[in-house]
């Protein structure tokens, strides 16, 4: 790399040069962004970004070239860091990005400490470049989208749920977290969340629960936009699951934002998850693009550094 870039953490300052960053890089490659401000704002605060603290910036002569994104996720039993990488179409193949994961790299001290990236199928160099560092693919978060929601059949126990948008989210927080703890435990990109945490989460969310007998049963989180909205997440507690409740859940959140070909609807799920691939078919999502998940041993990827790029 050239002497004269530099690595360093992010700072509140470098908010504009970020999204700047984002935008030249979306022209490139447009699964990478383009982001705005108060979305980048809102990233930040996320519990498992902890305001970016992690977070490094490659710059040279005072200008922004390069980022990583970098949290650390707990999984209850374990940590697994999380790493994206960024860098100025004109100042690729300057090995930057290998100076930004040498850095983040450094952070931690342990070698079983697994680190997770994630590289759209249709992007070669992204490919090749967690290909060279011996990244394992474990599964595909696939892009869905529906611009025509199908009614899906009713069942007793969905007909007896209730079903609404919340406006005091602090007051479900703690049922949405252990919701969500319990649903997703085994999802590669699993992060436990305290109610703490999860009040935190949903305050950038419009946040939809069902609920049977008084008791939260599960929840959708979307992010309208203007032109379109986003399905964050969606979750049945798994004792009442395989009864049609999330497919009723999702249906009447797609109903009450006319979600239509002016206005449609994108989700990510996980390739390995089958039965919500199944519902959300049958909801009217059709897949449009595949985002691969890469997985590795930090200390491996050390080793790799060391013997493929000396």
């Amino acid at each position: 790399m050239d002497d004269s870039i530099t690595i360093r953490p992010l700072r509140e300052a470098d908010a504009e040069a970020v999204v700047s960053l984002y935008a030249k890089a979306a022209a490139v490659e447009p699964r990478l962004g383009p982001v705005t401000l108060p979305q980048w704002d809102q990233f930040l605060k996320l519990p498992q970004n902890r305001g970016g603290r992690d977070f490094r910036i490659a710059e040279l002569n005072g200008r922004l070239v390069g980022l990583a994104e970098s949290s650390l996720r707990d999984h209850g039993a374990h940590h697994s860091r999380f790493l994206k990488i960024v860098v100025a179409p004109e100042m690729r193949r300057r090995r930057i990005g290998l100076a930004l994961v040498d850095d983040v790299l450094a952070i931690d001290t342990d070698a079983d400490l697994t680190v997770q990236t994630l590289v759209s199928s249709d992007w070669p160099a992204g490919m090749a470049f967690v290909a060279a560092f011996g990244f394992v693919h474990v599964e595909s978060e696939i892009g869905m989208k529906c611009v025509e929601p199908l009614q899906p059949a009713r069942t007793l126990a969905a007909a007896r749920a209730t079903i609404e948008q919340v406006s005091d989210v602090t007051a479900c927080a703690g049922e949405v977290a252990r919701i969500h703890n319990a649903a997703y435990a085994s999802d590669a990109a699993f992060r436990l969340y305290s109610p703490e945490e999860m009040a935190q989460v949903l305050t950038e969310s419009e946040v939809w629960i069902a609920s049977e007998d008084g008791q939260m049963s599960g929840f959708c989180l979307t992010e309208p936009e203007r032109n379109s909205m986003w399905i964050e997440s969606v979750a049945v507690d798994p004792a009442r699951q395989g009864r049609g409740l999330g497919q009723l859940l999702v249906y009447r959140v797609l109903s009450a934002h006319d979600v239509s070909v002016e206005h449609p609807c994108w989700l990510n799920v996980s390739s390995r998850n089958a039965p919500a691939l199944k519902i959300y078919r049958r909801l009217g999502f059709r897949p449009q693009h595949e985002t691969c998940r890469f997985l590795a041993m930090r200390g491996e990827l050390i080793a790799a550094r060391e013997r493929r790029f000396q």
